[in-house]
């Protein structure tokens, strides 16, 4: 069985961004380093990391029973091998091996002795009996496969799993709710021996429609779901604050939604597969605010920037820096609209003097102006 990955917020920095201009200048030699707008969050693999796709294997047979038929045909083909060149006598490996299997069957019948009884009873009082008109039989509990017990509600002309009942695999997860035609339907709850447990709507052995996903740390998912992955409309939260609120396809963001930190920082807009893709807004804590276009978790496109002090820019981006045309003021009155490149002025560009209340053209280069146009002298 695949090892359970916790949903758990990873231990998120964030990277230090320089906000300070020099406000006595038309250069722009302090502009921030951006090497990602969302610093090292990574917003979109949280999901993504932590999505709880064991439940989709869970009521067929575990990647453990798998593993143990692999290794009891290799135990037989050893077997056969052995009696072909006339090897009778067992390997003390082999003996150990059959002591072994002697020990889970009797744990089969401890297992049987130990299905709980009030467990059932408790089950019984949650579901209300199934009316569609099949007539349904108590039954001892049974082994469905190996050391896999049920418990529960019967159709008895078909001797199929059907109405309400538990089943019990051999880690000690458990599944209690409904049954239809020898499969979880309808409503159920599956707990993992490690906390973390699924309430809600079924669909042939699958999570599907409205259902809760609990973590035994503290995080949640509740929305909806189609063949064991969150689809639709759904709201996740990590113990860190952290939540979503937006639309999943697949077990991933798409579409609108959003995102917010422990920090108070947030980004609502539009998902593609998980990564921020299309229009939207990033907030920081520090009230620093973009909206414009995304490609791939970085601003890219149109955009406009505006810091808590009245500074703003407006224009192109590419690859989280201000690339192509832009216009950027400062709060002094100061202006620069011309060409940018890699997050600095680079090219043509006209700056204005609110003191001297002029425009002047000018050549600059990264962030640097090196000449004024139609004038002989140089910076």
């Amino acid at each position: 069985m695949r090892n359970q990955v916790k949903l758990r917020a990873k231990n998120l920095t964030r990277q230090t961004y320089d906000t300070n201009f020099l406000k006595n200048s038309e250069n722009e030699e302090a502009n921030p380093n951006y090497k990602s707008v969302i610093g090292e969050k990574n917003i979109p693999n949280k999901i993504e990391e932590n999505m709880p796709t064991h439940l989709k294997s869970k009521f067929n047979k575990g990647i453990e029973l798998a593993e143990a038929e692999e290794e009891n045909e290799s135990v037989n083909k050893s077997k056969k091998e052995n009696k072909e060149v006339g090897m009778e006598k067992r390997s003390e490996e082999d003996s150990r091996r059959e002591d072994s299997e002697e020990e889970i069957e009797k744990k089969n019948e401890n297992l049987y002795l130990k299905t709980p009884k009030d467990k059932l009873e408790e089950c019984f009082k949650n579901y209300e009996p199934l009316k569609d008109n099949i007539s349904i039989e108590l039954k001892p509990p049974k082994e469905i496969e190996d050391r896999i017990i049920y418990y529960g509600e019967w159709d008895p002309s078909t001797n199929k799993r059907h109405g309400r009942g538990i089943q019990i695999w051999p880690d000690g997860t458990k599944y209690e709710g409904y049954w239809v035609n020898d499969k979880a339907n309808l409503k159920g709850k599956l707990e993992h021996k490690d906390g973390n447990y699924y309430e809600g709507e079924w669909k042939d052995d699958k999570a599907e429609g409205h259902g809760i996903y609990y973590h035994s740390d503290g995080g949640k998912y509740e929305g909806e779901w189609k063949e064991d992955k969150q689809n639709g409309y759904g709201v996740e939260n990590w113990p860190d604050g952290s939540k979503y609120e937006g639309y999943y396809l697949n077990g991933l963001k798409h579409n609108k939604g959003k995102f917010e930190w422990g920090d108070g920082s947030f980004y609502e807009g539009e998902f593609d597969n998980n990564n921020i893709n299309g229009k939207g807004v990033y907030i920081w804590s520090d009230k620093r605010k973009y909206e414009g276009d995304w490609v791939n978790n970085k601003m890219e496109g149109k955009g406009v920037f505006n810091w808590p002090d009245g500074r703003v820019y407006k224009g192109e981006y590419k690859n989280d820096k201000k690339d192509g045309y832009g216009e950027f003021e400062w709060n002094d009155g100061k202006k620069y609209y011309g060409e940018w490149k890699e997050g600095k002025q680079n090219g043509k560009g006209k700056f204005f003097n609110p003191k001297q209340n002029v425009w002047k053209e000018g050549i600059w280069e990264k962030g640097k102006r090196i000449t004024w146009l139609n004038e002989k002298e140089k910076s």
